[in-house]
C-alpha cells in the first residue's frame, strides 16, 4: 500500500508541476509575486478535501480560484486594509498574514498549509462568509 502511494504522491507533484490556467477575477486580482504556476480545480479540490472541507470541497475549490487563479505563489498586499508591508494575503485562500501569524508568508505559500488554515478560518466562522469572492458570488463561475 505505502509504495502505491508514493507512486500516486510522485505522479500527483509531476502532474502539479505541469498545470497552468488562466488568471482569475476576484478581490485579489491585483495579487503579485505569484510563481506563474497554477493549480486546476481538481487539484485544489484534493487540498480541499485533505484538510477537511467534505461535502463544501467543491465551493472551497471555487473561492480558491476566484482569490488567487489558482497560483500558491499569490500575493495581495491588503494595501486598502493598510496592511503592514508583507502582511497581506497569501496563497491559494489568500490567508490574511497579518491576523494569521503563526505561519511564516512562505508556509501560507504551500498549498496544503493553506488549504488547512482555510479550512479552520471556515470552521471557527461557520462557513464561508470570511471570504469576499464567496459573499459576493464571484466563485460561482469556477464551480463545475
Amino acid at each position: 500500500m505505502l509504495p502505491a502511494l508514493i507512486v500516486l504522491g510522485t505522479a500527483a507533484v509531476l502532474y502539479y508541476l505541469s498545470q497552468q490556467t488562466a488568471d482569475a477575477p476576484g478581490h485579489c486580482a491585483a495579487a503579485t509575486g505569484g510563481s506563474g504556476m497554477k493549480l486546476s480545480f481538481d487539484e485544489i479540490l484534493q487540498l480541499a478535501t485533505n484538510a477537511g472541507f467534505g461535502c463544501d470541497g467543491q465551493t472551497a475549490a471555487a473561492i480558491a480560484l476566484a482569490e488567487s487563479g489558482g497560483d500558491p505563489d499569490a500575493y495581495n498586499p491588503e494595501t486598502q486594509a493598510n496592511a503592514p508591508e508583507g502582511e497581506g494575503s497569501y496563497g491559494l485562500w489568500q490567508i490574511y498574514h497579518n491576523k494569521h501569524k503563526e505561519f511564516t508568508p512562505d508556509q501560507l505559500r504551500d498549498p496544503q498549509t493553506n488549504a488547512n488554515e482555510a479550512f479552520k478560518i471556515y470552521n471557527d466562522a461557520g462557513g464561508f462568509s470570511p471570504w469576499s469572492t464567496f459573499k459576493s458570488g464571484a466563485y460561482q463561475e469556477f464551480l463545475p
